[in-house]
């Protein structure tokens, strides 16, 4: 048994049929080296990989009246086929059925008497030369975007011709009701304790912050729920809407070594930042101020456990009020540098996690039941985050991974997300949003390959020239 935290557990409480609270991926493999992949494989294969994770076998588990934070418990009723689905695409129009299925799959919650996670397997190899795709989601409230990299990792591997099996020594626990109970008891003879430490945490973070803040009055990181607002901050329905721009990872690290200093995710926020600009103007619905992009930082460190949420929020102003690429990129780099360093001094997940068990699941119930958001500024104007990933070729049974895609929620207020992942040569960016940005999508994705482009021009001027000439003799 495993108790969640309050941020786990807010991830529980913000979702509604409206707001499913997943973050998943979208798998495009090439033929296997041997054979083709059949539905009975791949679950052989998934099978043979649970082990890598306690994720795919424990359920939620609850006291009655939920008077404390649910908790994680082995499910002695897994069944493999309840979380396996395979749909054969046929015909030419493969991609366009690819694309409805996964903004369908994507908008569906998961059942929360099973173990929280859904994978399908979308099977259009006969009209693809043997390529298929997998689509896979887990509740964020069990992982976060670097747990869940590393359980992606474990179903995949470096080795084309890699076969074996991983130990598998699963038995599910006794689930204790008494051993919850206990637990409680315990939770409110420390109770005095926990508001000390609450109070400690509270103090050490609104002293750090004053004094950040007074330190640099012109340049401050910006607030909570100080958001211009854009039409990104409404409230959304229930359908999803995915698409992705697949971008030159080695563009962008030259561009990170020509501007000294700078991180890849430095370009890579002035590239998102340069995209929105160029779309809310295209709309005429630019704020005036910069819009805010809340950009999770991991706190793990490489020894924790794969479940739960280890992350810290932090808010860096996207400069989206500046139209030169390079100042936008300077803007840009100088924002997250001081957005790093208040997250360091004012760590808001360590405040989140001393609250009662039971404020944090209260208030972002009432947040969505209420439709908070519809009645305040934006909390932040979208989600950037950022999750790295391998430089080699990863396979799956012997089928070649060909293109990774990401996807991440959104909810009321906030219905904007950017999934950034980068494999081999390439780094895509993935938007998740709402059903009525599927017909701004597609300009959307050009407006990132563009705003990458006038990065490099301003970066890189020689570089761009001779790519335009080789272009052209081409």
């Amino acid at each position: 048994m495993q108790q969640l935290s309050n941020m786990d557990t807010s991830f529980l409480s913000l979702e509604s049929p409206r707001t499913p609270m997943h973050i998943g991926c979208i798998w495009t493999f090439s033929a296997p080296k041997t054979g083709k992949m059949t539905f009975p494989r791949l679950k052989r294969h998934v099978v043979s990989r649970l082990p890598i994770s306690p994720v795919f076998r424990r359920r939620l588990s609850s006291l009655p009246m939920d008077i404390d934070l649910p908790y994680w418990v082995e499910d002695r009723n897994f069944n493999i086929d309840n979380h396996l689905q395979h749909i054969q695409l046929h015909g030419k129009d493969s991609e366009e059925q690819k694309s409805t299925l996964c903004n369908q799959f994507f908008s569906q919650t998961l059942d929360r008497s099973k173990p929280l996670w859904a994978m399908t397997f979308l099977d259009s190899s006969d009209e693809n030369n043997g390529h298929f795709s997998i689509l896979l989601k887990f509740h964020h409230a069990a992982v976060d975007g670097k747990s869940a990299e590393k359980i992606l990792s474990g179903l995949l591997s470096v080795d084309q011709d890699a076969t074996e099996s991983l130990q598998d020594t699963w038995e599910p626990e006794t689930l204790s009701i008494t051993r919850m109970v206990g637990n409680k008891l315990r939770s409110m003879y420390r109770a005095p304790k926990e508001i000390n430490a609450l109070t400690k945490s509270l103090g050490h973070s609104l002293v750090n912050s004053t004094q950040l803040r007074h330190r640099d009055k012109q340049e401050q990181p910006p607030h909570f729920f100080m958001s211009p607002h854009s039409p990104f901050n409404e409230e959304i329905d229930t359908a999803r809407h995915m698409s992705s721009a697949h971008l030159s990872l080695s563009a962008i690290k030259d561009i990170k070594k020509a501007y000294a200093g700078s991180t890849v995710n430095d370009v890579v926020l002035t590239i998102c930042a340069g995209a929105l600009r160029k779309h809310l103007l295209k709309q005429g619905q630019l704020p005036t101020s910069p819009m805010v992009a809340m950009v999770p930082v991991s706190k793990r460190e490489g020894n924790e456990k794969d479940q739960g949420n280890l992350i810290s929020p932090m808010l860096v102003s996207l400069a989206t009020n500046v139209g030169s690429p390079r100042a936008r990129l300077e803007a840009v780099h100088q924002n997250a540098l001081k957005a790093k360093e208040y997250n360091r001094e004012v760590a808001v997940e360590k405040i989140i996690n001393h609250l009662p068990s039971w404020s944090s699941s209260l208030v972002t119930k009432a947040y969505t039941y209420f439709r908070v958001a519809n009645h305040i500024k934006p909390v932040f104007n979208m989600i950037i985050t950022n999750v790295p990933g391998p430089s080699c070729p990863l396979y799956l049974d012997g089928a070649e991974l060909v293109s990774m895609e990401g996807m991440a929620p959104i909810v009321d207020g906030m219905g904007l997300t950017l999934v950034i992942t980068s494999y081999k040569d390439t780094l895509t960016v993935s938007v998740t949003s709402t059903s009525e940005m599927a017909a701004h999508a597609p300009f959307f994705i050009k407006y990132l390959h563009e705003s990458l482009e006038e990065l490099q021009q301003a970066i890189l001027p020689e570089k761009s020239k001779a790519s335009s000439s080789s272009q052209a003799i081409a």
